[in-house]
């Protein structure tokens, strides 16, 4: 039997979904909360991940076995045999159990894709009670009483803790505090809990005392993801997992002394979701291998070895058989490929070799095969769902597994457009590698997702925690496997002022992070424009990303305050700089519209592309989302020689569709031609509907023409009459934005061109010119008010003079007689 507890939604959240969603370009599968300004950090920080090694330890309050979290179920690990017990068998993702004092249930979080809920269990009958709200819900505790269930929820419209009374069904609002407040943790002894607390630029542990009234601070780390904890069963000690740089080491802490803390775990360690033995002896954790597989593993209280603990085997409470998958092209050669698997009840099934991800549009978890995957799998139906990359139609597949038999099955997948054979590189110039994910990313993880998506080149940049300089010893590093290459670069996370990627830097700029909203840890009067200087004086291309989120032109008057404060600026100082016009997140045909603007004002500045996906995030679109196509050699398929045809303007951005233009007399994008009638011709080939074909002059659409269906290929052609200046560039896009966009990621299928220029490089149409200086002007003093709002009374001169620099500019381009 089971039940249904608290089923409502707040007006607050309600009120929150409505208005996010004209800016929203990603659909938002989970509920939105108003604390988080990017729903990505909800979902992966937040929220359970799926895994095929256990994950999520909760040892018994007898001592004799473990519960955890693996492949999307709840197991229960006898501890003296080592055989895992399947307990939950349902289509939902479980995770993350907790105990009743008395042992005889469990509390846990169920996971649909699209919202969570809290599942409370009896052992022995597995009858359920399910708390739901429609809102978020995760982590329960259970009191010492066994009476309450303390669980994070997110129905006032923030993450807070909230106790609910199993007998009487009813729930009470605990903490209401300023963000996250979760993974809540009973104190014995006491009325009390320990519970986590995100607070902007730290995270912190807090130990709340009913019967006091009291909420004081027990620990703090600058920004990190992962500071979970657990209270010993007598006494009051805390374990927790806390961070140095990249690594993850288990630390402990007595509450009543918080000015102290004890490190158990050394070198490069990444060890997660600690909790104590029944007796209190032990701590289990775990931690994932280089193949991204989590073991679960053990260590005494107060130091010690760390000692692996065996699972000898599973038992899934049915039949099991064996599933070889093998990923090929049409040459009969393996191919490495993303795949997304689930059985006849629509449970996903993870990967025992690599990450298992979770595509936030579509809600598909998937992983990467190099060609070869084998799978032990519980008897029974299977749909398999395979690709290799946006230019692959997806391949379907229903198999069947067998008691004790090995089943084999080929996937033959065929692109509609093969770029290298068309003599281009696909890259992606903006992602990171890791990012406080659950594993420790290298640049090999980073190759076996290039090569599942086709993505030749990929330029992960490191990036801070505040204080924590994450993969700095990267910086520079280039690593090549069969033609793919990682190259590690820098985003600056200058926030307010616009963040800007360094490709190829092997000295980090510094200060990594700067601005009004940030920690202040110097001197606050910095500016954009000192990221320039430096990257003039290491000979890099800097390129501003992530510009814009939404469809609408963001010169829109009530667009204005979503530009980055010194971008528009920025861009009338500086020559030498990339704009990302397609990005993983957000909208490219807003971005389009900044970018025209800095066309027509006569800056040659080439449109670049990045996901901003992590390799270390399990929520996450794939790299490659956001890629550009750049034509290159046969014979010079470098790196190097590839990213500078992308900053000479040369190809196109694309989240998945291909678009190949040029004119008659021979231009293609980056060239220049004439003014006056000439014939133009556009390839296009997609695994997306993509419904219009647009040639743009000067930003301005003058012909319509249709697209092209999913799965085809054609070539387009047409006359275009040019003005005496300016720039002709082609854009082909689904007119609506698609829930499943598979095997793209990005829900509006989007290409355009590099533009090609008419008369000469720079050259600008009077009108065109004279309109793009107005909106940049307006945009620039909207930037000011900003800022003397943000600032307040902290000095900001140097990047106040660059936008009175930049205004004064803008006038001189105004035509004389405007």
């Amino acid at each position: 039997m089971s039940g249904t507890i608290n089923r409502y939604l707040g007006l607050l959240v309600l009120a929150i979904i409505c208005a996010s969603s004209t800016k929203a370009q990603f659909t938002n599968r989970y509920p939105k909360l108003d604390d988080f300004g990017h729903q990505i950090y909800l979902e992966q920080h937040e929220l359970p991940i799926l895994s095929h090694g256990p994950v999520d330890p909760a040892p018994s309050p007898d001592g004799r076995s473990i519960a955890f979290a693996s492949q999307g179920w709840l197991w229960l690990f006898d501890i003296d045999s080592g055989v895992a017990r399947r307990l939950t068998d349902g289509r939902d993702v479980d995770s993350r159990p907790r105990w009743s004092a008395d042992g005889e249930q469990l509390a846990f979080v169920r996971d649909t894709g699209a919202d969570t809920s809290i599942v409370i269990m009896d052992v022995k009958s597995r009858e359920e009670t399910v708390i739901d709200t429609q809102a978020i819900d995760v982590d329960p505790e259970f009191s010492a009483d066994g009476e309450h269930v303390y669980y994070t929820s997110g129905q006032s419209g923030s993450l807070d803790i909230w106790r609910h009374h199993i007998a009487a069904g009813t729930s009470e609002q605990v903490t209401a505090l300023r963000q996250a407040e979760r993974n809540a943790r009973r104190v014995p002894g006491s009325d009390s809990i320990v519970y986590l607390d995100g607070n902007g630029a730290q995270r912190q542990l807090r130990l709340r005392n009913f019967t006091e009234g009291t909420d004081k601070v027990a620990h703090a780390e600058t920004l990190t993801y992962h500071l979970t904890a657990d209270v010993h069963p007598v006494e009051r000690l805390a374990v927790f997992s806390a961070p140095l740089e990249n690594d993850y080491h288990l630390w402990t802490k007595d509450l009543d002394r918080p000015e102290v803390r004890k490190q158990l775990t050394f070198g490069q360690a990444f060890a997660l979701t600690p909790a104590f033995s029944a007796d209190g002896a032990s701590i289990y954790f775990v931690e994932a291998d280089a193949q991204r597989q989590f073991h679960l593993k053990r260590i005494a209280t107060y130091g010690g070895p760390v000692e692996s603990v065996q699972i000898k085997s599973w038992d899934y409470g049915k039949s099991t058989g064996q599933l070889t998958i093998v990923s090929q092209n049409i040459s009969g050669e393996t191919v490495a490929a993303r795949i997304s698997i689930v059985d006849a009840n629509g449970h996903p099934v993870a990967s025992p070799s690599d990450a298992t991800y979770f595509d936030p549009q579509s809600g598909r978890n998937y992983f990467y095969s190099i060609g070869e995957q084998d799978l032990v799998l519980p008897v029974g139906t299977y749909e398999i769902t395979a690709t290799n990359g946006p230019m692959t139609p997806l391949v379907r597949k229903t198999v069947r597994v067998r008691a004790n038999k090995k089943t084999e099955t080929a996937l033959l997948l065929e692109p509609v457009w093969d770029a290298k054979e068309a003599g281009y590189i696909a890259a992606d110039y903006h992602n990171h590698l890791n990012g406080d994910g659950h594993h420790r990313a290298t640049h090999e993880h980073a190759l076996r997702l290039q090569k599942g998506e086709s993505l030749h080149h990929m330029a992960p940049m490191s990036w801070n925690r505040w204080d924590r300089k994450i993969d700095r010893e990267l910086l520079g590093t280039q690593t090549e496997s069969e033609g793919f290459v990682v190259s590690q670069g820098q985003e600056v996370r200058s926030h307010f002022h616009g963040h800007i990627g360094l490709v190829g830097v092997k000295q980090p700029f510094e200060p990594w992070f700067f601005g009004p909203r940030n920690p202040t840890l110097g001197d606050p009067d910095l500016s954009n424009g000192m990221v320039f200087d430096y990257a003039r004086g290491q000979g890099l291309f800097p390129i501003y990303v992530h510009p814009t989120s939404s469809d609408a032109d963001p010169f829109m008057p009530d667009q204005l305050d979503g530009l980055p404060i010194e971008l528009v600026s920025d861009a009338v100082l500086e020559e030498n700089f990339g704009l990302e016009t397609v990005i993983g997140w957000s909208s490219p045909l807003g971005t389009s519209q900044l970018w025209y603007r800095l066309l027509n004002v006569g800056r040659s500045v080439p449109a670049m592309s990045g996901t901003d996906a992590w390799v270390d995030f399990y929520r996450t679109p794939a790299v490659g989302t956001g890629r550009n196509y750049v034509p290159v050699d046969s014979q010079s398929t470098d790196f190097a020689t590839a990213f500078s045809s992308a900053t000479a303007s040369r190809g196109f951005v694309s989240t998945g569709p291909a678009i190949v233009f040029k004119l008659d007399d021979g231009s293609k994008p980056g060239d220049v031609t004439r003014s006056g009638t000439i014939g133009w011709s556009a390839f296009l080939a997609t695994t997306a509907d993509v419904e219009r074909l647009e040639i743009v002059v000067n930003g301005d659409v003058v012909q319509q023409l249709p697209g092209v269906s999913a799965g085809q290929s054609k070539t387009i052609t047409g006359e275009v009459t040019l003005p005496e200046a300016g720039w002709v560039a082609a854009r082909v896009y689904s007119e609506q934005t698609l829930d499943d966009p598979w095997p793209m990621m990005h829900p509006r299928p989007f290409a355009h061109s590099a533009p090609i220029w008419i008369g000469e490089v720079g050259s600008t149409d009077p009108a065109a010119r004279a309109n793009a200086v107005s909106d940049m002007i307006r945009a620039i003093e909207a930037a000011e008010q900003s800022s003397r709002d943000a600032y307040g009374t902290v000095e900001a001169s140097k990047m106040m003079g660059r936008m009175a620099q930049a205004k004064e500019q803008l006038r001189k381009m105004m035509p004389a007689d405007t």
